[in-house]
């Protein structure tokens, strides 16, 4: 085959094309570096090593003061009907938070607990079904003997350690290759660790807990998150956040645990809050997890508590998740892990021409005293 022959200076476009040396960047351009702020946060501050796939403890909450009125009674009745008899004592100075009478209990029955009326200045009205029934404190004559002994019971809580597995590989040629980017079975580890981690920050918030033995010798176990365990601090279908909203729902978030927590928010909850807060919002590094981790923050301070805002950018990819928000106490969050995350490399099977690895976690998050923890959901704007 007879050669191509070229008239006059050789420029780019009419060369081999071949003989040109690509600018190729050897590093990788990743889409998501840092895809797991919440589990980066456990991981680095509340480690705990666990000894069983079932991870328990024990929870304790406060005598309630709290209850109502189960049905209406007249200003002179001796008794009033009550949701929770159980609440009550002999000797508990009560208060009817809405007429603002308050009473004295003098027994306690099955339905309710009778009273004396009219303890203090506020003479006896007539109580409404619904009333609040607020149980102010106990009154004993003197020599008295013990009152009635009353606590709460200790509550069993737990989770399972989930099994996550993120494998990759590449044949034995490919190995050998020289590529753009350096090797692709470190360039596959590095990857697939953000991938790993996004498994686990995915299970952090939204996993939901079972332990399945349908199959004998092979039990399978999912690790709840956040979203399985928050039941009492919901605040949903807000729509646009307006300031008095998210303080309302801080009031909530608040209520008991840290005078500083994280609010893990879209970007969409994020813009609303800086669209209130421009007086405020302090831009990271404010707290001391964005000065020792690495995770970037605002801070929110309000009358309820400071608040440490991490924007998790990837719930923007939801058409419903992308109204969330997660206030969470630290304090009372920890990573438990029975197997640790882990590279393990050369998976493969002994005869197999080709380099395979995997990140293996065995491990769950746990979540104490959910009261503590708040979720906002329905944020439109």
């Amino acid at each position: 085959m007879p050669p191509t022959v070229l008239t006059g200076d050789l420029s780019l476009d009419i060369i081999n094309q071949s003989q040109r040396v690509i600018d190729m960047d050897d590093r990788i351009a990743e889409l998501e570096p840092n895809a797991s702020p919440l589990v980066v946060l456990m991981k680095k501050l509340r480690r705990v090593q666990a000894i069983s796939p079932k991870v328990e403890w024990l929870e304790h909450q406060l005598m309630p003061r709290y209850d109502n009125a189960s049905a209406a009674a007249a200003s002179g009745a001796a008794a009033v009907g009550v949701a929770n008899p159980s609440f009550f004592r002999v000797g508990d100075v009560v208060r009817d938070t809405v007429t603002g009478e308050a009473m004295e209990v003098t027994g306690v029955t099955a339905g309710g607990i009778n009273v004396n009326r009219a303890i203090g200045s506020v003479v006896a009205q007539a109580v409404a079904s619904g009333d609040e029934i607020f149980i102010v404190s106990n009154v004993n004559p003197e020599g008295a003997s013990l009152r009635t002994i009353k606590t709460t019971r200790l509550v069993n809580m737990s989770n399972f350690c989930e099994i996550v597995r993120t494998p990759m590989g590449i044949t034995g040629t490919e190995a050998a290759s020289k590529l753009y980017g350096g090797p692709d079975r470190s360039r596959l580890q590095a990857t697939n660790g953000i991938e790993h981690m996004r498994d686990w920050e995915h299970i952090a918030f939204f996993g939901a807990k079972k332990e399945d033995t349908t199959t004998v010798g092979a039990p399978k176990r999912f690790a709840g998150g956040l979203l399985e365990y928050i039941q009492t601090n919901v605040t949903g279908a807000v729509g646009t956040l307006t300031e008095t909203a998210f303080q309302t729902f801080l009031r909530t978030g608040f209520r008991y645990g840290s005078e500083r927590k994280l609010l893990f928010a879209s970007p969409l909850v994020v813009t609303a809050i800086e669209g209130f807060a421009r007086n405020t919002l302090r831009a990271s590094p404010s707290s001391d997890h964005a000065n020792t981790f690495g995770v970037q923050m605002q801070t929110y301070v309000s009358g309820q508590g400071v608040v440490d805002i991490v924007m998790e950018r990837a719930w923007n990819d939801s058409t419903v998740y992308r109204g969330y928000a997660f206030l969470i106490d630290m304090d009372a969050a920890e990573w438990h892990y029975l197997r640790d995350t882990k590279l393990l490399e050369g998976r493969q099977n002994n005869d197999a021409d080709k380099l395979e690895d995997e990140y293996l976690t065995e491990a769950c998050p746990v979540f104490k005293n959910e009261q503590k923890h708040a979720v906002l959901k329905g944020v439109t704007g």
